[in-house]
């Protein structure tokens, strides 16, 4: 084993090695660009399998969220038949049809469709979406208030 000042192969070390044209630059995938490459596809690699634990949790749990709409159907449907709503009835109607359109979105899409089709309407109307989360900040931040 030669001396660290000598420049020869220490163990573990490849700072002092030159390759076939002297450059110094090894081509054998400890590189650089290669380090970065494996790096970027390791990151590929993580970000789908997060992604796919996401979408399938996202999945196992629309069941309990299309349960939870059912449910406020059914209240919005019985208090629109009452006749103190009569009055009302017109905005619960349309209040019913959009919850179940929702929900059948839920049961029959994918979390992904899903999520597509959110992204999209996020860039024909962003102003609507920053808008809309100003609202439902504030309206949690009112209800949430203790």
């Amino acid at each position: 084993m030669g001396s660290v000042l000598e420049g020869s192969n220490v163990q573990g070390s490849t700072y002092a090695q030159r390759s076939a044209d002297g450059t110094g630059i090894s081509s054998d995938g400890h590189s650089p660009g290669g380090i970065a490459a494996a790096s970027k596809e390791q990151v590929k690699q993580l970000s789908g399998a997060a992604r796919g634990r996401v979408y399938s949790q996202v999945d196992g749990r629309k069941g309990e969220l299309v349960k939870g709409i059912d449910g406020l159907v059914s209240t919005l449907e019985s208090a629109a038949k009452s006749d103190e709503a009569a009055m009302v009835r017109p905005l619960l109607n349309g209040a019913v049809g959009l919850l179940r359109k929702t929900s059948d979105r839920l049961e029959n899409e994918t979390t992904e469709e899903l999520l597509a089709d959110v992204q999209e309407q996020v860039r024909q109307r962003p102003g609507l979406f920053i808008a809309s989360c100003v609202a439902v900040g504030f309206a949690l931040g009112r209800f949430l208030k203790v």
